[in-house]
């Protein structure tokens, strides 16, 4: 009967895990790199973005045309009464006419669409740099998952030893038997735990693998470095950096975009005029003469007045908008590097002092508990402290990612930090 009990245990931990490492075998590891190359290559976001792109280009082209040559037939004279009842005095006018634009308004309108595709792009840009920054954070997730996979497997294999220690004891007389079931229960509990851990990696590699379009995993894990951490850059490093955020560059281009269409607007302060020139038929005589005419509105500076106004409000809001965004984006700044260095300092209190120590102490309260000194309970307050130590580890690597990927998009740089490849 012990032999099989110690039998059901081992099976216990490694059966599931086998069958697990057998289904994966036919799977690759994946890097951060090959997953932004996935990205960039088939997103359908990135995809539909680039058919908006030349639908702007298509844009630029139209508002550059200036306005087409119109032809056009009149008749005069015919259907009425006496004389002209029929047309014998019939008078037919065939034209061609066209507005001259004055003002370079042709140029004007092409700029304004070249700045509106500007901010299409910048807009484009920073719909980029939060992709990669989803990108990355998934990969994280994946990769903070496998740690947590390795936790649960560590978890199970203390509760067997654990199952061991309370089977000796049962042996010796010194427990009853009804606290070896209990630790087979605990035994069991662990193992759905780990399974379900196993259900939420598959989850978030399937989450990253929907981003470049595809329903399947064809990766088994993701191949990076969680506890690699480099040292924070200074503050100000990354205040002079945050230049470069999405934003900010799109208000610069949304400045230049104002002036255009102050330009734009002027410009209708400038009347268009339309001249039509052709010939005119005179059916009672037969002859034919030319026609001309010329066409000049008035009132276009009044007309045109609120429309430069508008423009100029719109342009001098820009800055104060601008400085308001630059603030809160140096509040976020300042509070993510904050959490930033925490994580840092958190992951290195973990890996060097808390879990050396957890390790220590559980060590010798499995001792102490083999030899009577120590109750279960206690013993399992030691795994506790060493288990939640590791995961409390895991997050705070994990932490320090996502707070380095935060930066990177505010900064508006390659999304290289986060779990290196």
């Amino acid at each position: 009967i012990d032999a099989m009990r110690q039998l059901f245990i081992y099976l216990l931990i490694l059966s599931t895990s086998v069958l697990y490492a057998a289904d994966e075998e036919q799977y690759m590891s994946l890097t951060l790199d090959q997953a932004i190359v996935n990205v960039l290559e088939h997103n359908p976001q990135l995809i539909a973005a680039d058919f908006e792109a030349k639908a702007a280009a298509a844009r630029i082209r139209a508002a550059r045309l200036t306005p087409a040559f119109q032809t056009s037939i009149e008749f005069e004279n015919f259907g009425g009464s006496g004389i002209q009842s029929g047309t014998n005095v019939l008078e037919s006018t065939l034209s061609l006419s066209k507005v001259l634009e004055l003002g370079d308004k042709a140029k004007l309108r092409g700029d304004v669409a070249q700045n509106e595709a500007m901010i299409l792009h910048n807009e484009q840009d920073a719909m980029r740099l939060d992709l990669l920054a989803d990108t990355t954070r998934r990969f994280l997730q994946i990769v903070t998952d496998q740690e947590r996979l390795v936790i649960a497997q560590d978890s199970l294999e203390l509760a067997a030893r654990t199952y061991d220690f309370i089977e000796l004891r049962v042996k010796t007389g010194k427990l009853p038997n009804v606290e070896l079931e209990r630790a087979r229960i605990a035994l069991a509990k662990k193992k759905l735990e780990l399974e379900h851990t196993r259900y939420t990696l598959k989850t978030s590699r399937l989450k990253l693998a929907t981003l470049w379009g595809e329903t399947q995993t064809q990766f088994s894990t993701a191949d990076a470095r969680l506890f690699d951490l480099e040292q924070v850059e200074p503050f100000e490093t990354l205040v002079q950096l945050l230049e470069h955020n999405p934003d900010l560059v799109r208000f610069a281009t949304e400045s230049r975009l104002a002036e255009t269409r102050i330009q734009l607007a002027s410009s209708r302060k400038n009347a268009d005029i339309e001249i039509a020139g052709g010939v005119r038929h005179f059916n009672l005589t037969d002859d034919t003469g030319l026609v001309m005419s010329l066409k000049i509105p008035f009132g276009n500076k009044s007309r045109a007045a609120p429309k430069v106004e508008e423009a100029e409000m719109t342009s001098l809001r820009n800055p104060y908008k601008l400085e308001q965004r630059r603030l809160e984006l140096y509040a976020t700044l300042f509070e993510v590097y904050q959490e930033l260095r925490h994580a840092l300092a958190a992951e290195s209190t973990y890996r060097e002092t808390i879990i050396p120590l957890a390790e220590s102490t559980l060590k010798d309260y499995e001792k102490g508990y083999a030899a009577g000194r120590y109750s279960l309970l206690e013993l399992n307050v030691a795994q506790r402290i060493l288990l939640d130590s590791k995961l409390e580890h895991v997050i705070a690597a994990a932490d320090y990612h996502r707070y380095r990927i935060e930066i990177d998009r505010l900064t508006g740089a390659g999304l290289t930090t986060g779990a290196n490849p």
